[in-house]
């Protein structure tokens, strides 16, 4: 009866109607029940329209998300300065309702992937696990869209990458006086990362002087890794300043980016597109498998319990290697490589900054437009820094950049964001700490 009542489930969401109450941003829509029996009933299912109040508050989410990689509570309180144009959440039990935008709301709409317009079963062990969140790979995903979606994949993808790159770092400027009763703030408390263990570096003030610190617990510590590591914020900052004024706002960015990119090799692209379409193909061979397995069964008049059984289990080894394959076409189309666009570059304005006299609101905006890392290599005594620049993230960027440049905070609340697809590859250039 499990099994059966699971099969039931996954030809629901295969089929696309909705299980409970829809997501913020869609309405519920009433359609014929698709068994005959039933529909003479009168009984219905649902599916996913979009709200047109609603919808784009959902898109606006995702754009902040992955354009300027705020944090969630930042989110709500971006989204509750306008709650006419943003409306917030309703509970199922009115009377909960808190009638604004709260953390949770927030992460709830971010994490949701029905708004890729397929529709998702099984992402929370309700009864096995006392309604905890299942890993993506544990939902069941209907084979193709159900219903319209209000982001694209890539843009729901972008936004989970932004959850794992910001876990436990705060959005707000300023010190942390809420949680850790903290006196001050470090400025690039968030971009800074150990190349040894791949954690997130913190600040420290010791003797006048600002550090940033990577010190895990011994269980945690690779081998090689001192008991702690640190790096001064002057040198650093004066590296990043040195990075924007020659690679980013320099008059000759463009011919150095040129250079760079003649020695890349493309023929990851290639192969990335070969390993799509011939998992495609496999998806397809294994449907067909499937219908012709079926297709035997009921061209038997009076098949033997032997036959059912053993057409069971075939269909059901099929399934499963049609489910792994659909997992690794799904993995593959998120990790879609990029092809370099150097003209983008272009887009940004020329001018020279000072990062280290800049307000702290105006450099935290500056350097979240530009998806800025900072991994500290130990051995060379360097500090590699990525930006990410994309089509969509452009405008963005280009307000950061003029508030950079003209030294002060103009326009850095603006109510609409970029997204960012996924970062470019080998714009990796080395500088000392």
């Amino acid at each position: 009866m499990l099994e059966k009542a699971w099969g039931g489930f996954e030809v629901h969401t295969e089929q696309g109607f909705n299980v409970g109450r829809p997501p913020y941003g869609y309405l519920a829509q009433k359609v014929p029940h698709p068994v005959a029996a039933r529909r003479e009933q009168g009984a219905t299912k649902h599916v996913l329209a979009p709200d047109p109040v609603r919808g784009p508050v959902v898109e606006t989410i995702f754009e902040i998300r992955a354009g300027e990689r705020l944090g969630y509570q930042a989110i709500a309180d971006r989204l509750n300065r306008d709650l006419d144009r943003y409306p917030p959440p309703v509970a199922t039990a009115k009377h909960r309702s808190v009638g604004r935008w709260t953390y949770s709301s927030v992460r709830e709409v971010l994490t949701n992937p029905k708004y890729t317009g397929y529709m998702v079963w099984n992402r929370k062990a309700t009864t096995s696990a006392r309604g905890r969140n299942n890993p993506p790979e544990a939902w069941v995903w209907s084979s193709a869209p159900t219903h319209p979606a209000l982001v694209s994949v890539e843009t729901f993808t972008d936004a989970q990458k932004v959850a794992r790159d910001r876990e436990g770092s705060r959005s707000r400027p300023g010190p942390n006086t809420a949680q850790t009763g903290a006196r001050r703030s470090y400025a690039l408390r968030s971009y800074m990362v150990c190349g040894l263990c791949g954690r997130r570096m913190f600040g420290k003030e010791s003797r006048g002087r600002i550090y940033y610190i990577c010190r895990p617990a011994r269980a945690y510590r690779p081998e090689g890794h001192p008991a702690s590591i640190w790096v001064r914020e002057e040198p650093l900052m004066a590296g990043l300043t040195e990075f924007f004024n020659r690679e980013i706002f320099g008059p000759h960015r463009c011919e150095r980016l040129h250079v760079l990119l003649a020695r890349l090799d493309d023929s990851h692209l290639h192969e990335h597109r070969e390993r799509l379409a011939a998992v495609e193909g496999q998806i397809v061979e294994l449907k067909r498998r499937k219908e012709r397995v079926l297709d035997s069964l009921e061209a038997a008049d009076q098949p033997s319990p032997a036959f059912v059984n053993s057409i069971n289990e075939r269909t059901t080894r099929i399934g499963a290697e049609l489910e792994g394959k659909q997992a690794v076409l799904r993995e593959l189309r998120e990790a879609v490589p990029v092809a370099p666009c150097p003209e983008l570059l272009d887009r940004c304005p020329t001018g020279a900054v000072d990062l280290g006299l800049l307000p702290e609101v105006t450099l935290r905006r500056l350097l979240d437009a530009f998806a800025v890392q900072m991994r500290h290599d130990l051995d060379g005594d360097q500090v590699a820094v990525q930006v990410t620049i994309t089509p969509e993230t452009a405008d963005t960027q280009l307000r950061a950049a003029h508030a950079a440049i003209a030294g002060d905070g103009d326009g850095a609340d603006g109510d609409h964001a970029a997204v960012r697809v996924v970062p470019p590859t080998g714009f990796e250039p080395a500088l000392p700490p």
